[in-house]
């Protein structure tokens, strides 16, 4: 659990994925009975990656501040900065984000599916009737492409 440090940002692949990042700071608390008050950890920063559908949907849904809530894989990676400083940073491979309800509410919109967007006429935006429209006119309305639909029915 942690809130989102920026709005996300998003990469193309060559192969037509897309991957979204997103960076989150984790506060823990804890209870300190010397206090007798909870007092916050050191701040830690984690890059959230995410994939295809997902991806877009944070893409579209994920706001500077908001507060998030993530399941993935957790991993590390190190490299050596320019001025020769050994870094690390936390990256966590997301299977799923989810808006913290703790703090707000949230509306779930599920996007539409490529055989629901209906023929357009591209150079008018005219509505041309209901079917399977144009796959171009599909992805950009839906955000979802045939790969994903074959992968949606595999799971």
């Amino acid at each position: 659990m942690g809130n989102a440090t920026a709005d996300p940002s998003s990469r193309q692949h060559e192969d037509g994925t897309t991957t979204t990042i997103v960076r989150i700071a984790v506060t823990g608390r804890y209870y300190d009975s010397a206090k007798s008050d909870f007092t916050d950890r050191k701040t830690e920063f984690v890059s959230v990656y995410t994939r295809r559908a997902l991806a877009r949907n944070v893409l579209a849904s994920v706001k500077k501040g908001q507060p998030l809530v993530v399941t993935g894989r957790l991993g590390s990676s190190e490299w050596q900065a320019d001025d020769g400083t050994q870094r690390h940073t936390l990256t966590l491979q997301a299977e799923a984000i989810g808006h913290d309800l703790t703090f707000g509410t949230t509306a779930f919109t599920r996007p539409m599916r490529a055989d629901e967007v209906p023929d357009l006429n591209r150079d008018t935006g005219e509505l041309l009737g209901t079917g399977t429209g144009d796959p171009d006119v599909a992805e950009e309305l839906t955000g979802s492409s045939a790969e994903d639909s074959v992968l949606a029915g595999a799971s």
